[in-house]
């Protein structure tokens, strides 16, 4: 497996706030204050719209969330998509939230 240097400290990087907010400590972010009672979202600023244009009806599956990147915390889809159950427990797992268009 190989990872470029950027995944690797952004991969750090999230597990070290993690365990700091786990422990109590008030991170400071661009997006606010991260506090033992909030999540750690502030780190996962990234945006992605998944393309499902192709789709006569639209299907988010496990696949595509497994695909997204590490930092991802928005996921934009199509409206009338259907999130199947797999999907929306890895949603869950990683604090994703969606966004529909």
């Amino acid at each position: 497996m190989e990872f470029s240097f950027e995944k690797l400290v952004s991969l750090i990087t999230v597990d070290v706030v993690k365990e700091l907010v786990k422990q109590g400590v008030t991170v400071n972010t661009l997006s606010g204050k991260t506090s033992p009672n909030s999540s750690v979202t502030g780190f996962r600023n990234k945006c992605q719209r998944i393309d499902m244009s192709k789709y006569k009806t639209p299907i988010l599956t496990e696949n595509h969330i497994r695909r997204l990147h590490e930092l991802t915390g928005l996921v934009q889809i199509p409206k009338g998509t259907v999130i199947t159950p797999k999907a929306k427990e890895l949603i869950r797992e990683r604090q994703i939230s969606l966004e529909l268009e």
